[in-house]
């Protein structure tokens, strides 16, 4: 059964850090309160951070047909030693995530394999392409289907994207969009800056995203549906979105954690492993997008996780494909870059990995007695360095590999069941 006693745990809950003990019994929260006793097992938290699992609504589990880049196995056990409890896998599968058939398939493997809960989206347009809508009412109605996207492409038409947000604005589920004008591409493979030109590589500029976002918005604007935009990464679209909340649409937005650290000028030796897709931009793109988070415009952080084999990803930059992975070090990461250099709080981060996503996605996120027990728990003081031979992923696809933490992982409390990363029981 699940009962054990977590004593002297720094609580965040309700916007608040508590110094408490929590009781689970029959994996619900029973009592939160100081000085608990019980017969339970008990483990002496000694001040370590507890919050509500952690949401990403943005992974690539590459399953089905691209097992050997990662699987629901090896991409939820890492998103599980993350603190994760909730992913969203996009869609861009192989068969896509675009019919009742796949999607029921995918259902089964997530039951047979899945380690955390596991949400997928449908794609937008059949196979990605942009040139049909899928069978919205039907794919909607499968329980693991959470919203609509095309991530890994934008939807180039704007006739398909109004087709697309007056379905989902009828069915009041979600558009997660990827914003990528393809004419704005000329095949750049990193950020239009100084480092593409002192390197002699193409750029990607700041339109190829905002553009996409613009028009998006002025169809919320007539259809007044949910609208989601993926891992922003230009000043402009941060002000567009801003704009639009500030007019009462339902317009949200997902920052990385790569592009809440990273800029241009941190790249090294044009290394594949500093190609993601948007790419990581200037300093000023940077600071938007650290202020957005910062004043409530951005409420959501998501990892993107992305997977590569090596024989991929270890190309010239301009030839390796975009993307990084990310769950499993997320957090020690934004605790490591933003939260002990005080330019974001820690409530602000716990808040965007867990109350945010819940909120874009209507799903819960809230910690409450005689609720299943969904926490996370992690030793704020305890450093760590990012090793190839910890990470739980199939690949090992990220720039922050020799990389020094503080945030290391305790456990993960998932539906009531406690997971322990070492052996701490006492």
């Amino acid at each position: 059964m699940n009962n054990y006693l977590l004593k002297n745990a720094h609580l965040y809950m309700n916007h608040t850090f508590l110094d408490v003990d929590i009781l689970i019994e029959d994996g619900l929260i029973k009592q939160i309160d100081k000085n608990i006793d019980s017969d339970y097992p008990t483990y002496d938290l000694k001040g370590k951070l507890v919050c509500h699992n952690f949401i990403d609504m943005h992974v690539h589990l590459r399953e089905p047909g691209y097992e050997y880049k990662e699987t629901i196995d090896t991409g939820s056990l890492s998103a599980l030693y993350g603190g994760y409890g909730t992913i969203c896998a996009m869609a861009n599968t192989n068969p896509c995530m675009d019919n009742v058939d796949v999607i029921e398939d995918f259902s089964q493997r997530v039951k047979k394999d899945g380690h955390v809960n596991i949400y997928t989206y449908s794609a937008i347009t059949k196979d990605l392409k942009g040139q049909q809508l899928v069978d919205m009412d039907k794919n909607i109605q499968e329980d693991i289907v959470i919203g609509f996207s095309d991530d890994g492409k934008g939807v180039q038409s704007d006739l398909m994207m109004d087709s697309a947000m007056k379905k989902v604005a009828a069915l009041d589920s979600i558009i997660c969009a990827h914003c990528e004008d393809e004419s704005e591409l000329h095949g750049g493979c990193i950020h239009e800056g100084h480092y593409a030109k002192e390197h002699g590589l193409i750029g990607i500029n700041n339109a190829s995203e905002y553009k996409q976002v613009d028009r998006d918005i002025q169809l919320v604007r007539k259809y007044h549906n949910r609208y989601h935009v993926c891992h922003i990464s230009t000043k402009e679209t941060v002000e567009l979105i801003r704009q639009a909340q500030s007019e009462g649409l339902r317009v949200s937005g997902e920052a990385t954690p790569h592009h809440l650290i990273l800029t241009e000028d941190n790249i090294k030796d044009c290394h594949p492993n500093y190609k993601m897709n948007p790419p990581v931009r200037s300093k000023e793109d940077h600071q938007a997008i650290i202020d957005g988070l910062n004043d409530g415009t951005i409420t959501v952080i998501s990892t993107d996780h992305a997977p590569h084999s090596k024989e991929e990803k270890m190309q010239h930059i301009s030839k390796a494909p975009f993307g990084i992975i990310g769950n499993q070090h997320a957090f020690p990461l934004l605790y490591t870059y933003l939260v002990k250099k005080n330019l974001v709080s820690l409530d602000t981060i716990l808040d965007a990995l867990t109350l945010g996503p819940a909120k874009v996605l209507g799903i819960d996120a809230y910690i409450e007695t005689n609720k299943q027990a969904n926490l996370c728990i992690f030793d704020l003081d305890q450093s760590f360095t990012i090793k190839e031979e910890d990470i739980k992923s199939k690949a090992c696809n990220t720039p922050f590999l020799g990389v020094t933490c503080y945030a290391k992982i305790y456990g993960n409390v998932l539906n009531g069941k406690l997971y322990l990363m070492e052996d701490h029981h006492e």
